[in-house]
């Protein structure tokens, strides 16, 4: 997912965070590292261990929604197309689920099967999906544009 489409925003909702701080990103890039803390945090107020059993050293944020979800890998070894991926679900139950799909499965289930949006999201999706890359969203940004649409503020 992101070497073909890197970072950016999915269907209006779902930001795809940057992996490194870019220069000429309108986001500094600290989203990664920010989401993963309170990724960590969110784990450590909700139960830690006893509520799901993972180290949370190997969390590491990939996305966010507009609803304050925190989507993350589990990294479980040295392949990163294998990783399981975490919801943190702030208004999801339960707030925490882990899924062995990958992202791009992951991401392609979130986007077709409303059964599965409804336990994963805690926003309702547009049934028309959309991408906009970071790139084409500080393009949007710097012509005066609303950066998710490309319509006039």
């Amino acid at each position: 997912m992101l070497r073909v489409y890197g970072a950016g925003e999915l269907s209006e909702s779902i930001g795809i965070l940057l992996p490194v701080p870019r220069p000429e990103a309108y986001s500094d890039g600290s989203g990664l590292k920010d989401e993963t803390a309170n990724a960590r945090g969110t784990w450590e107020m909700c139960g830690g261990r006893r509520v799901l059993d993972v180290d949370p050293d190997s969390m590491l944020a990939w996305g966010v929604t507009s609803g304050a979800d925190i989507y993350c890998w589990l990294r479980t070894g040295d392949d990163p197309d294998v990783w399981p991926v975490l919801v943190c679900g702030r208004h999801t139950n339960p707030h925490f689920q882990v899924h062995s799909s990958g992202m791009a499965e992951f991401l392609h289930r979130l986007l077709t099967d409303e059964e599965f949006q409804e336990e994963t999201i805690s926003v309702v999706l547009p049934k028309k999906h959309s991408f906009v890359n970071w790139r084409e969203q500080q393009r949007r940004l710097e012509a005066g544009l609303d950066p998710s649409t490309g319509e006039p503020w």
